[in-house]
């Protein structure tokens, strides 16, 4: 998303790719033995998390964009197993080179139109996270109907937290916009001449969090403009105004999986910009 969601970063330490294997459960390699390991339900969780060289099963919708791509590169480096939801496995699996046959690696080709097959992904996952969005950008938002099949599926299996990337120029609800403000010019430019769906989509799927999900923690994370890049540095989440900015696709997808065991912002949208901020939280 051109506006994408970012998260928040906390000390994990990384687990090496060598101590997965002896993880791997009755001789099955790939993600999809490691699924068979995990809790079936919360009492199980500290127990399956103790297992040494991985930490459990992470589910990621919109793996093969430009924060997912990073995101499953540095959970399979901190140890987590990761079940990737993504339009074309040969797509992710071009764009992740060799690590698109790591062993820790499972791949599900699917549409998040297809809610059954959403709600079914999130089976035996530690965490949902969702990094995913309308390809192109004019196409109808598809989020604010595949992201109540991901709280159905977080329910029915027991999931932990679900994290969802919205963007910066996405106002939570409640949220004053104002008249020729910074936000409400760019938010004009990108509804109406550029005809994305981003920002109507992201902003139904966070007045539904808020309304109607109050069983399963949730964060919600609003990165400003992504980019490639080097890390630039902490992220510092914030309910300071939209303003323009961009930031690093690597800050945003190790700040997310920092969420996976932080409280923190559980129930909480922060923006995420670099530097200095009027109202961090």
């Amino acid at each position: 998303q051109a506006f994408g969601l970012a998260m928040a970063r906390e000390n994990l330490s990384p687990v090496p790719l060598a101590q997965l294997r002896p993880a791997l459960v009755n001789g099955m390699t790939g993600a999809a033995g490691l699924t068979q390991a995990l809790p079936s339900s919360p009492s199980q969780a500290s127990e399956q998390q103790e297992i040494p060289g991985w930490r459990g099963l992470l589910v990621v919708f919109g793996a093969s964009g430009g924060t997912g791509l990073v995101l499953v590169q540095l959970a399979l480096e901190q140890g987590w197993a990761v079940r990737a939801f993504v339009r074309s496995r040969l797509m992710l699996q071009r764009e992740l080179s060799d690590i698109g046959a790591h062993e820790a690696l499972e791949i599900l080709e699917g549409d998040l139109a297809d809610l059954s097959a959403v709600q079914a992904a999130t089976d035996g996952a530690r965490a949902v996270i969702s990094v995913a969005g309308a390809k192109p950008e004019t196409a109808p938002g598809p989020m604010a109907e595949a992201v109540p099949a991901m709280v159905e599926g977080c329910r029915k299996h027991g999931v932990s937290k679900l994290i969802y990337q919205a963007c910066a120029l996405a106002a939570a609800p409640g949220e004053r916009v104002g008249w020729l403000t910074q936000a409400s010019l760019v938010r004009t430019i990108v509804r109406w001449q550029l005809r994305s769906t981003v920002v109507d989509d992201n902003e139904q799927v966070m007045l539904y969090l808020q309304d109607e999900v109050q069983d399963v923690p949730w964060v919600v994370s609003r990165p400003g403009g992504l980019v490639e890049g080097d890390s630039a540095g902490n992220l510092s989440p914030n309910l300071d105004p939209f303003k323009t900015g961009t930031v690093r696709y690597v800050d945003v997808a190790d700040w997310t999986l920092a969420q996976v065991y932080s409280d923190t912002y559980v129930g909480k949208m922060p923006r995420l910009y670099y530097g200095a901020v009027e109202t961090p939280i």
